[in-house]
């Protein structure tokens, strides 16, 4: 048995092994609304593994299905990139801060509709959400991706930089979400992701609140753990304010979701003086009154009241400590109400917004 054939039995045992997530992506393509690049990534890496599998046998050339799997993800890869790059609305980008570059290009290589909604299957899968906050998840980013494609046929994402640790201080994508206005926009919220890491179309259903008064949404990002109150997060915040005075924008909010807003709320300290922040809003995370109030800052706070993970009794007492510089809204909806309820939370922030004269 000579060094060749053992080789090719290891490969073909390694593609045996690969084959099973392989079918069970192939799976999901049935099951899932996956969009056509999605498609095309699992027949090219199905092709490769087949390659794999029969390289053991000694006649053809095996290899070649091998082959035409790599050239078939280099195609849809090399298509994204092109495509994404392109097409790129400046009313919806993303962009490297704080040097105001262009994103990463791995950025454009997966669909986010993708990533998401086959994270959120099998986020679930493995118990990290309840049956109540996975039922009519799915449906709703689908919907939410199919109304963005309306507007924006293909956008990036900051999914595979989060995941492979590239959000830094000196180097962290920013998604910015602009109005269609003959005008500079005069304000801008700042929304700050929660666990799991930043999501654009989680960014854009903000915005759909704020775009009616001209104003810009910015939603940076940190590492998946959303924990802003850390040295690299609190740098990256910082930079976020400094890119939004370098665009001559003199006031703004800040806003974060669950992780998020607990984050705000650990940084009430060091917001109370910061130079042109009004006010701030918190969506299914806050544990603080006392300090949010001594920021004398305007509040709003919106609470699901079957949220499993910030329980609405607690919310409610942080809202009475408040007092009257909050604004408190339930909804009935659990932990994934932006997504599930996107209409209802957009209501809310822009009720909230126009008691604002600054904004008039």
């Amino acid at each position: 048995m000579n060094f060749r054939f053992i080789l090719r039995c290891l490969l073909c045992l390694l593609g045996i092994a690969l084959m099973l997530p392989i079918l069970i992506l192939g799976a999901l393509t049935f099951i899932l609304p996956i969009t056509a690049s999605g498609i095309g990534y699992w027949f090219g890496f199905a092709l490769a593994v087949l390659g794999l599998i029969v390289a053991p046998w000694p006649r053809g050339h095996p290899f070649l299905l091998s082959i035409a799997g790599l050239i078939v993800i280099t195609l849809v890869a090399g298509t994204r990139i092109i495509f994404v790059r392109e097409s790129a609305d400046p009313d919806l980008r993303m962009i490297a801060l704080p040097q105001g570059d262009e994103t990463r290009w791995v950025n454009y290589l997966i669909d986010e509709q993708d990533s998401l909604i086959v994270g959120e299957f099998v986020f679930h899968r493995i118990g990290g959400d309840s049956s109540n906050e996975h039922n009519g998840l799915v449906s709703a980013l689908f919907e939410a991706y199919s109304e963005m494609r309306t507007a924006q046929e293909v956008f990036s994402s900051p999914f595979l930089s989060t995941y492979l640790n590239m959000e830094l201080p000196d180097d962290f994508d920013a998604v910015i979400i602009e109005p269609e206005a003959s005008q500079p926009p005069e304000f801008a919220v700042v929304f700050l992701h929660g666990y799991m890491g930043n999501v654009t179309a989680q960014c854009w259903e903000i915005a759909q609140a704020i775009k009616v008064f001209g104003a810009i949404t910015v939603c940076p990002s940190t590492g998946w753990r959303g924990d802003w109150w850390q040295p690299h997060g609190q740098i990256i915040l910082q930079e976020t304010f400094a890119y939004l005075r370098g665009q001559g924008i003199r006031h703004f909010f800040l806003g974060g979701f669950s992780n998020g807003g607990l984050s705000i709320n650990r940084l009430a300290d060091q917001l109370r003086n910061e130079k042109g922040l009004q006010g701030l809003f918190f969506i299914d995370g806050i544990e603080d009154g006392m300090s949010i109030r001594e920021t004398g800052l305007p509040v709003l706070i919106i609470q699901g009241t079957q949220d499993e993970r910030i329980p609405v009794d607690g919310v409610r007492r942080v809202a009475e400590v408040i007092g009257d510089l909050g604004t408190y809204v339930e909804l009935n909806a659990d932990h994934f109400l932006i997504m599930k309820q996107p209409a209802q939370v957009q209501t809310a922030i822009s009720k909230w917004l126009e008691k604002f004269e600054t904004l008039k």
